[in-house]
């Protein structure tokens, strides 16, 4: 196992509206180039250009070169839009630097797209979105999000509002181009070069010269509702089991709240022996698997605990569950228990830091969402350092019965 990284990345900037980040590790003969926009699927803009389509479709050309040349090459490349970035990542071979960053630079400007590949995508998406509607987890969470988000709210578009896919290459290329000059965007290189080497690489990608920041570029969230003691059993053709949703709104990482929730949410539900886990599985036998979901981040989620069972035990289940809840409100957590959790969350951070592509990351992520640099490693320190009397006020609060809402999925008749 690779020893967590001690290096710092560096960075400075390229003009305006443009950084370059870089962080030098030759402990393997490996470089990973990262190039990141600060648009995604929760910003009115980059929906409205439907820049999911086009940022992961650009390695597409109708020959199948360029993802023949990235083969021969053995580049690992990946193109994915979030909510509130659009990123290329490629990792390669230090001998093939000059040819991968070839190959990217013809990626990011490639205006023939695969035009039948689009068609075909824009037919699969119905059958793939019905597939993902039938299934249990979509279902709480569209559930959830009804009852959590407003109208409107970009954290509720892809439960209730998804897109169908573009098949119109000249608007993808028009939307590529167009995230490809927005003020913000980074430019990472981590591993085997140096800075020398980095900046005559950015150079040879080619980006265009950024442009002036347009209008709904800045996500509208609004303000979460409470979600119950309401209880919502949704039915469902073919099943054998009730699947269980027990949730409310979450604090954002940001929030005073985060620390007290991550030592929390660890105990109730977030390893094999949790609360939720020992009561309904070790315990009772109710369910093969009982654990806590969450969805925050840089603005607040839900946070949702989970299990299932068949349907003959459904009844003896859901009380069972609910009891857990109320039983961690009301006594609380133990100091053997915070202590685990606060280990777990700190050595989490140590996994985090094995290679120089994964120290780029998290430093990349925090620039992105507009966080301090070092936020993650401290946010662990935060939650690993909170006393258990503050914890415990939180636990009183927070994990109040009437706060929380449930959703079952039964089997219909």
């Amino acid at each position: 196992m690779l020893a967590p990284l001690l290096l710092a990345v560096s960075s400075w900037g390229v003009g305006p509206g443009t950084t370059v980040a870089f962080l030098e590790d030759r402990r393997a003969p490996i470089v990973t180039l990262v190039v990141q926009v600060p648009a995604g699927t929760h910003l009115p803009w980059a929906r409205e250009r439907d820049l999911e389509t086009a940022w992961t479709s650009q390695s597409r050309d109708p020959e199948g070169a360029l993802r023949a040349r990235a083969d021969a090459l053995a580049v690992d490349l990946s193109l994915g839009v979030g909510p509130r970035s659009a990123t290329l990542r490629a990792t390669f071979l230090r001998d093939d630097l000059d040819d991968a960053v070839a190959l990217l630079r013809d990626v990011l400007s490639n205006r023939a797209l695969d035009e039948e590949e689009l068609k075909t995508r824009r037919r699969a998406f119905r059958f793939e979105r019905e597939a993902v509607e039938r299934t249990t987890d979509f279902r709480i969470g569209l559930e959830l999000a009804k009852r959590l988000y407003e109208p409107g709210d970009p954290r509720r578009a892809e439960w209730d509002d998804p897109l169908t896919p573009s098949a119109d290459a000249g608007r993808l290329v028009a939307a590529r181009d167009a995230a490809l000059r927005l003020p913000g965007r980074i430019v990472g290189f981590a591993g085997a070069l140096s800075r020398e080497e980095a900046e005559l690489q950015f150079g040879r990608l080619g980006l265009p010269d950024v442009g002036e920041a347009p209008s709904g570029m800045h996500p509208e969230y609004r303000p979460m509702r409470a979600p119950g003691p309401e209880v919502a059993s949704i039915p469902v053709r073919k099943l054998t089991q009730v699947y269980f949703g027990y949730g409310r709104a979450a604090p954002a990482w940001t929030d005073p709240d985060d620390a007290a929730f991550q030592i929390a949410d660890h105990v109730l539900g977030g390893h094999f022996y949790s609360r939720l886990s020992v009561a309904l599985r070790h315990q009772r036998g109710d369910t093969y698997g009982a654990w806590t979901e969450d969805s925050t981040g840089a603005v607040a989620g839900w946070v949702v605990a989970k299990t299932f069972t068949r349907a003959g035990n459904a009844e003896a289940t859901e009380a069972h569950l609910r009891e857990v809840v109320k039983r961690l409100h009301e006594q609380g957590i133990s100091e053997e228990e915070r202590a685990a959790a606060a280990g777990y969350l700190l050595g989490r951070r140590a996994f985090a830091k094995q290679s120089p592509e994964q120290v780029l990351t998290t430093w990349m992520n925090e620039r992105t969402l507009g966080l301090p640099v070092g936020f993650f490693d401290a946010r662990a320190q935060r939650a690993a350092s909170i006393p258990l009397e503050e914890i415990q006020r939180f636990v009183r609060r927070f994990y109040d019965p009437k706060d929380w809402g449930l959703v079952r999925i039964v089997p219909s008749n």
